[in-house]
Parts: structure tokens; C-alpha cells; sequence
């Protein structure tokens, strides 16, 4: 309800030539931003020719603001409802920038 039902996130790799992945969806090479859905799990995956893939979850946690919607209506309908039920926002991503690289030999 406060910080919305998105995050932005910021995924780069160091390796040259990586591709990035959110759930097998392709967001750049070498970097890209994307936004989050709170209510959603993700998974950040990086990808060369010659080199193993990584993988990594973008872990969440509770958003201690939501308990502003105390004050509202004492949390009934804006903390129980809107922002745990329906749309996911009593959570928020641990990180908003991640580097994965995948793993190279040479």
C-alpha cells in the first residue's frame, strides 16, 4: 500500500558477454533492469556459451511500513486485505541490485 506492488531491480553480471534472465524471460546482456512483482517468486539466472550457469532467488521479507496501515483502519482492510492477500506489497525484495556471474574456466 506504501511502497507499491513493484520493485525495480538493477541485475548486472562482470563476466563479458553474460546473458540475464528473470524466470527464463531475457533482460540483457552484460545488464538490465526490470521490475519486480511483490507478489510473485523470481529466479536471476546468468548464461554464457562455454560457461556453467548461475542461478540465484530474489529472497523476500516483510515490509515493516505496511504496519502503517494500523493506523488507517486499524490494519483490517489495508494491511490483511490489500497488501498481504490481493496484491502481495506486506513484502518487499531483500536486494535491489544483484550481480550473477556465470561460472567460467578460463
Amino acid at each position: 500500500m506504501f511502497h507499491g506492488t513493484t520493485q525495480q531491480v538493477a541485475i548486472r553480471s562482470n563476466v563479458p558477454g553474460a546473458e540475464l534472465y528473470v524466470n527464463e524471460a531475457y533482460v540483457g546482456k552484460d545488464n538490465g533492469v526490470t521490475s519486480f512483482q511483490k507478489s510473485k517468486s523470481y529466479m536471476i539466472t546468468a548464461r554464457k556459451a562455454g560457461c556453467t550457469e548461475t542461478t540465484v532467488p530474489a529472497s523476500k521479507s516483510f515490509d515493516a511500513i505496511t504496519l502503517l496501515g494500523v493506523f488507517l483502519d486499524f490494519g483490517v482492510f489495508s494491511v490483511l486485505v490489500v497488501d498481504g492477500a490481493a496484491t502481495g506489497a506486506w513484502q518487499q525484495f531483500d536486494q535491489t541490485s544483484f550481480v550473477v556471474d556465470p561460472r567460467c574456466t578460463q
